[in-house]
């Protein structure tokens, strides 16, 4: 069984549907697809259409989105929202209207999907893992789902489901292999725009401890998912770790077609050496690292938690 399984990446997530499109051209078909953060969205619609045809329209998704779609509000609503005690600094009504607009014509719900997908996402009364669907429960809605996935913790509010408080999928599980292979894969195309398990230079400041300290511990579900792979020979892990365009700003939602270029570069340059179990990126790659060694990837705020390895469904 063949499974993708795609990353968290905020505005990086364009680097994913070119890297997609380039294992689509070389024949290779998921039979499920597992998403965190921007790789929910990825994920979702790519089950959704359930044709490679999907990645040139997920193109024109990402080119509709921009700064003021994730970050919406100026610099007096966002301190009005934090004076009185809101659930973060950005509302999320655009960002559910702009995933609703592109997911719901194709699927409502997990039944609705022509491939099977699993979303992550972090449950703040738990402090699990959330997963979605639920084995005997398709219904959940999925644009409830994706925005949750992609919901960062201080900057969007958690969605409720039912009992829970759900944020980002990377809190907990931003690198989604083990999930893949937990359902049954034994080829697995981890598609991975964020860390990728190079050392790093070292931090300086509290700000650069903290932000790599909560990075620390986002790591961990990278490391236990290759290693998990790696001691079980009937399980081929492919790691496609794209490093182009790592100094991009978060905040930048202008490059897309550069990132789709670069996407499918990076997959073509693994394709025509594959090498499964390979565990991690060269120690000397510092490509996703700022000059003093702080990370350059979508930021994350205090509360990220150690992976779990529970994999918990939607009820």
């Amino acid at each position: 069984m063949i499974a993708i399984a795609l990353t968290g990446g905020g505005n990086r997530g364009p680097l994913q549907v070119g890297a997609l499109q380039a294992l689509f051209a070389h024949g290779i078909w998921p039979d499920l697809v597992v998403g965190t953060s921007a790789g929910a969205l990825n994920a979702a619609y790519l089950a959704a259409d359930g044709t490679p045809a999907a990645t040139d329209r997920l193109a024109d998704v990402w080119r509709s989105v921009d700064f003021k779609t994730v970050y919406a509000g100026n610099y007096l609503q966002l301190g009005w929202r934090f004076l009185r005690g809101d659930d973060s600094l950005f509302a999320s009504d655009k960002m559910r209207e702009i995933i609703a607009t592109h997911l719901e014509p194709l699927a409502r719900t997990y039944a609705d999907l022509k491939l099977p997908c699993y979303i992550t996402t972090s449950d703040l009364r738990t402090n699990r893992l959330w997963l979605f669907p639920a084995e005997d429960d398709k219904s959940a809605p999925l644009v409830d789902t994706v925005l949750a996935s992609a919901a960062l913790p201080g900057m969007h509010p958690p969605v409720p489901y039912l009992d829970t408080q759900l944020v980002d999928g990377g809190v907990v599980d931003n690198v989604p292999a083990g999930i893949a292979m937990a359902k049954g894969a034994t080829v697995v195309y981890l598609i991975n725009v964020g860390y990728g398990g190079a050392q790093q230079g070292p931090v300086k400041g509290m700000k650069q401890i903290l932000g790599r300290t909560l990075n620390t511990f986002m790591a961990q579900s990278l490391f236990q998912d290759l290693d998990q792979a790696s001691a079980n020979p009937d399980i081929a892990l492919h790691h496609i770790h794209i490093t182009e365009m790592g100094d991009i700003p978060f905040t930048d939602f202008n490059r897309v077609d550069a990132m789709l270029e670069a996407g499918r570069n990076a997959a073509e340059r693994y394709l025509r050496n594959p090498q499964p179990r390979q565990p991690l990126s060269d120690p000397s790659d510092r490509s996703l690292s700022a000059p003093d060694g702080s990370p350059e990837s979508p930021p994350h705020l205090p509360g990220a938690q150690p992976f779990i390895p529970t994999y918990r469904s939607a009820r």
